[in-house]
């Protein structure tokens, strides 16, 4: 004879943080040639895309611009002009830190 217990604990305070659980294992940003390559070619007149993906749990948050504050935002599509060009410095930041890299079109 086979018997089967099952045992079902219910809490009877809610945890301290909200469902659902913290993702683990956490893990700060980071910027790789691969996500985010440093030299990018637009053709004027075409669209193009400034291509940089920034890795972490959580999430990091991205943005990318010029020392003159001329930004642009990664993966969006716009019609490429002479006044893009120039060095951007992509930063990827998370709570647990930041990373920078810097992506010449």
């Amino acid at each position: 004879h086979l018997a089967c217990i099952f045992l079902v604990i219910i809490p009877l305070f809610p945890p301290p943080f909200p469902y659902p659980y913290p993702t683990f294992p956490a893990a700060p940003p980071r910027l790789d040639s691969a996500g985010c390559p440093g030299q990018q070619n637009w053709t004027e007149g075409e669209e193009g895309i400034l291509q940089c993906q920034a890795r972490g749990r959580p999430r990091p948050r991205l943005s990318c611009s010029r020392s003159d504050g001329d930004s642009l935002t990664a993966g969006t599509p716009r019609p490429a002009a002479r006044g893009h060009a120039g060095t951007y410095r992509c930063r990827a930041t998370n709570e647990l830190g930041t990373a920078e890299r810097n992506v010449t079109l």
